[in-house]
């Protein structure tokens, strides 16, 4: 009698041992829970996700790129963009350090952070984004004038020397996590079509005058040579 609860206490302060051992192991391992029967279930580490949208200037709403052959903006237009960062995992990001890259013949106007005009980038931080949340933020830029334009084309779609988009955005989680994308678009120059001056009543007017003016010295010179 005596060696069976000997026994029960020994297996008893076992599976105590092993238990603590599981708790300790969870809570160095952030937020893990200990399994019935040994080991522990960890929840999926936090993610980050981007995605950057260009607003369509032909029906307002926001796509993921606008190529040569979709509605394309004007010199002097304002454009938007649409940036999201999502954390689809389930524990929070610490910091995200995003990096917005406007493309040429852009000036920027408003947006999240600090805006460097020297390298053309927008920079910014999302703090504690808890697994599942996804925050948005918008950016705005006008397109250059005509006259900064390439002379060259009538279409402009931006690129880079090697001829890839640099309209993207990269973001960094302080858990070693890294995303990008891209937003297309294309620009396309105001067509100068020379002015034709109107024909109005003041015009007719000086067009009458001088017809009558010339017949009335053609009837002089007639005169003058039957005479």
């Amino acid at each position: 009698m005596i060696k069976n609860k000997l026994v029960q206490a020994f297996f008893i302060a076992v599976i105590t041992y092993t238990f603590l051992i599981s708790v300790q192991s969870a809570q160095a391992s952030g937020g893990c829970v200990p399994v019935y029967g040994g080991g522990v279930s960890c929840p999926k580490q936090g993610e980050v996700l981007v995605d950057k949208k260009v607003r369509n200037p032909a029906t307002g709403f926001y796509v993921d790129n606008l190529g040569p052959s979709d509605p394309k903006y004007r010199p002097q237009q304002i454009v938007s963009f649409q940036i999201s960062v999502k954390n689809p995992g389930e524990t929070a990001i610490d910091k995200i350090t995003v990096t917005d890259t406007l493309p040429k013949f852009l000036d920027y106007m408003s947006g999240p952070g600090t805006y460097d005009g020297a390298n053309g980038k927008l920079n910014w931080e999302v703090s504690n984004l808890a697994g599942g949340d996804t925050q948005v933020f918008e950016v705005k830029g006008r397109i250059s004038h005509q006259a900064k334009l390439p002379v060259d084309r009538n279409v402009i779609c931006p690129t880079n020397e090697l001829a890839q988009p640099i309209n993207i955005v990269d973001v960094s989680a302080s858990n070693g996590q890294t995303d990008r994308d891209e937003a297309r678009y294309c620009i396309e120059k105001e067509v100068i079509v020379p002015k034709v001056p109107e024909a109005g009543p003041e015009n007719w007017l000086i067009s009458i005058t001088g017809l009558i003016t010339s017949l009335g010295i053609g009837l002089k010179l007639r005169k003058s040579k039957s005479s």
